[in-house]
C-alpha cells in the first residue's frame, strides 16, 4: 500500500506577477473613447489556470498608480451567448502575508455576479456601467483574525459592458482608500488571487483550486509586484 501523496502542481510553484507602473490617471484611463482595454499586453498578467491543466478563456491585465490597482478581465465573444450568471471573486492582501493561515485586517474579499446576455445589443445610459443586477460587494473572510474595514462603494470604480458580439469586459478600479494598508511607497508586495466562472462552469483561477481553502487562506494566494 502506497502512502505518497500527489500534491497539485501549484504548491510546486510560487506565483508571481508583476504590475506595472500606469503613467496615465486611474480610473478614467481604463476607458477612453473608442478603446476597449488601453492597458497594452505589457500589462497581462498569468493565472493558475495551466497548473490545473486548464486553459484560460480571459485575457487578465492589472496597473496600478499611487492611488490605486486596476483590473481589466476581457472574455471574447464566445460562438454563442451563455444564458446565466458570471461569478467572480478577488482577494487582496496589502502586506502579502503568506506564512500564516487566517486572513489579517489587510486582507480583502470581493464578489460579483452578473448575466453576460444581459449586456448583448445593449446601449448604456448616462453614467451606467454596471449590467443590471450586477453588484460588486466587499464579503468577510471566513476565520479571519481580523476584518478588514468596509471599502465605501465611491472608492472602487467597476465598469462591466459588452466586448464583441456577446462576450464581457469587466473593469474594476480599488482606490487606495477601499485596500487597507494599500500604499506603494512602504510595501510593494501585495496577495493576489481570482476566481472566474462562467455560466457553463468553466474556471479560470489566480491561486490554489477548488479542493482548497484559497477564500480564507491567504498563504494560498500568489503575489503580485507592483513595479516602479
Amino acid at each position: 500500500m502506497s502512502n505518497s501523496v500527489n500534491l497539485p502542481a501549484d504548491f510546486y510553484f510560487d506565483l508571481e506577477n508583476t504590475a506595472r507602473l500606469f503613467t496615465g490617471s486611474l480610473p478614467g484611463a481604463l476607458d477612453p473613447p473608442g478603446q476597449m482595454c488601453p492597458l497594452g499586453p505589457e500589462f497581462r498578467i498569468v493565472s493558475s489556470s495551466s497548473l490545473a491543466g486548464l486553459n484560460d478563456f480571459a485575457d487578465v491585465r492589472c496597473a496600478w498608480e499611487s492611488n490605486g490597482l486596476a483590473f481589466v478581465f476581457n472574455y471574447p465573444a464566445p460562438k454563442r451567448p451563455m444564458p446565466g450568471l458570471v461569478k467572480f471573486n478577488i482577494w487582496l492582501d496589502t502586506r502579502n502575508t503568506r506564512n500564516i493561515h487566517r486572513a489579517t485586517r489587510f486582507c480583502h474579499q470581493f464578489r460579483l455576479e452578473f448575466d453576460p446576455t444581459v449586456l448583448i445589443g445593449r446601449s448604456r445610459a448616462a453614467n451606467e456601467t454596471m449590467a443590471p443586477g450586477a453588484e460588486l460587494s466587499q464579503i468577510r473572510i471566513n476565520r479571519a483574525l481580523a476584518d478588514a474595514p468596509v471599502a465605501p462603494s465611491d472608492t472602487i470604480y467597476t465598469d462591466c459592458r459588452q466586448y464583441g458580439s456577446g462576450g464581457f469586459r469587466l473593469a474594476l478600479f480599488f482606490t487606495a482608500k477601499a485596500l487597507n494598508g494599500f500604499d506603494p511607497e512602504v510595501n510593494s508586495m501585495l496577495g493576489l488571487a481570482y476566481r472566474l466562472q462562467l455560466p457553463n462552469n468553466d474556471l479560470q483561477r489566480l491561486g490554489a483550486g477548488l479542493e482548497f481553502p484559497t477564500p480564507e487562506d491567504p498563504s494560498l494566494w500568489t503575489s503580485l509586484r507592483l513595479e516602479k
